[in-house]
């Protein structure tokens, strides 16, 4: 993943591409804290580290959607999509609601093990699905 951005970077700097130049920095400069956090290298998760700048990126988006900037929302959609690049592609929504409604089914979940049933699914399934849309799809299964 390291050598994946640094590579990038090289390429967006010489094609000029100021967005991609920037939102790449900032993955590598992500990187490059993970890699002093004093965890050794093999327990380091880099996925997890572009996943968490990702989610930074979304959480600004949605500031600067409440203050009705569509310039900034505009903005942080092409920097979102280009970190999205180097994320693990996820699940569609109707695969996530297959998923959910057969672990609820299977393991006959009341609404007082939601948690249980969250484990299972993000244990199993992990970064190929989104967990907000897991807890809110289990949500609304389970309270009905």
């Amino acid at each position: 993943m390291k050598e994946r951005v640094s590579e990038e970077l090289k390429c967006a700097m010489k094609a000029q591409d100021k967005l991609k130049t920037s939102v790449l920095r900032m993955i590598l400069a992500d990187i490059r804290i993970a890699d002093t956090s004093g965890k050794p290298k093999d327990q380091i998760d880099y996925v997890e580290v572009v996943r968490g700048y990702c989610k930074k990126l979304k959480k600004s988006r949605e500031e600067y959607e409440k203050l009705h900037l569509p310039e900034k929302v505009k903005e942080l959609d092409g920097e979102i999509a280009i970190v999205e690049e180097y994320l693990p592609k996820q699940l569609p929504d109707d695969e996530i609601k297959k998923i959910v409604n057969e672990i609820i089914e299977t393991n006959k979940f009341t609404a007082k093990e939601m948690g249980t049933a969250m484990k299972i699914i993000m244990g199993k399934y992990g970064s190929a699905v989104d967990g907000k849309k897991v807890q809110a799809y289990l949500r609304e299964k389970l309270t009905c």
